[in-house]
């Protein structure tokens, strides 16, 4: 069964009437149900084994910096298959609390975002095997409402309204509750920013005054990897000219647009599932289950604790390095260079945890 068939567009409506009244429940109904979950029509969940801590070795290298991610695996996250919405929810809050170094997540989550924002979520829908999950979504709109943003000023986003509705989330633009559609064609006026020389979403652009990345953890044929800072190539209106020389200065130089650079707040990877290889639409046999989410303020920071995970599930398998022996991709290190935030572990406050 795909994620769609788990779907209730009702309910998605109804959750600003439910969260006024202290009773937040789920946009998504069944997400916490025991239904299969699959991606896609015949493409399946990897089989489930006990949560591996691969990465282990490596975050004992982190020090004490300033740029915090968490890294909240829980093997519990899946049952039959499906994704628990509840423990979901207390993974977000795990990660949110250490990124933002607060004495509880509610605390941090009304960092985030408040009664005056209007909150932009980019989702990452392009591939039919490996996308942003509906659950995580939903979990990450509750919490904002609970903060007291306005239902209708959360948009759910990506490139198009096709690519959404077909990974399973309900649309909705213009009606009550939390809005979920695509760009569909409306873009900014160009702009003109180092090597980027096209236009944003108006989402992001004119509408949004917050920004939280929703990437998913995968490998990409030329970047490398595709996560929060890639994740902005569904921004834009014409990624093709940016994929040249493995998408380095380019992906580095859109998330250093102002619009982008300044507005986004949070990242949270759905690193629920991913792919060791032939991303970024990989088959069901590249894929792997982490089982966590990776949550943090800094971009940088995440892309290189993301790489790592892929990386130590690729040397498990007998492959080699992402970006080389050694080294990261590309524009993550320029990245780092522009400030953008660290690729440095010792710079990082890792906490690596199960909820």
């Amino acid at each position: 069964m795909a994620d769609h068939d788990l779907i209730s567009r009702r309910s998605f409506l109804q959750h600003s009437a439910a969260a006024g009244l202290g009773i937040a429940t789920g946009l998504i109904a069944g997400c916490s149900t025991n239904k299969p979950a699959s991606a896609t029509p015949g493409i399946p969940f990897p089989p489930v084994q006990a949560a591996s801590q691969p990465t282990q070795a490596i975050f004992q290298q982190a020090g004490g910096g300033q740029s915090r991610v968490a890294v909240v695996q829980s093997p519990a996250i899946l049952v039959n298959n499906a994704i628990n919405r509840d423990k979901c929810l207390q993974m977000i809050d795990v990660g949110v609390q250490h990124a933002f170094g607060t004495a509880d997540a509610a605390q941090a989550w009304g960092q985030v975002a408040g009664p005056d924002d209007v909150v932009a979520l980019k989702v990452n829908c392009i591939s039919g095997t490996l996308f942003s999950n509906v659950t995580v979504a939903d979990a990450i709109c509750q919490r904002l409402i609970e903060a007291g943003v306005v239902p209708e000023n959360i948009i759910v986003f990506d490139r198009t309204t096709g690519e959404l509705k077909g990974r399973g989330y309900p649309m909705n633009n213009g009606g009550p509750g939390v809005q979920c559609y695509g760009t569909d064609g409306h873009y900014s006026a160009k702009l003109d920013h180092r090597s980027f020389k096209h236009s944003l979403t108006k989402i992001v652009a004119e509408k949004a005054s917050v920004l939280i990345n929703v990437p998913v953890l995968k490998t990409h044929g030329s970047a490398q990897v595709t996560l929060a800072m890639k994740n902005h190539y569904g921004t834009i209106d014409k990624p093709g000219p940016y994929h040249g020389n493995n998408c380095d200065p380019h992906i580095a130089d859109i998330n250093d647009i102002p619009e982008i650079k300044h507005k986004t707040r949070l990242i949270i990877c759905d690193a629920i599932r991913g792919c060791f290889k032939g991303g970024p639409g990989p088959g069901a046999g590249d894929l792997f289950t982490p089982m966590s989410l990776i949550v943090g303020q800094d971009p940088v920071a995440c892309d290189t604790i993301g790489t790592l995970i892929i990386d130590a599930e690729r040397q498990r398998r007998g492959l080699g390095p992402l970006g080389g022996a050694g080294q990261l991709p590309k524009h993550i290190v320029t990245a780092a260079g522009y400030g953008l935030g660290t690729n440095n572990l010792q710079q990082m406050n890792v906490l690596e945890t199960s909820a």
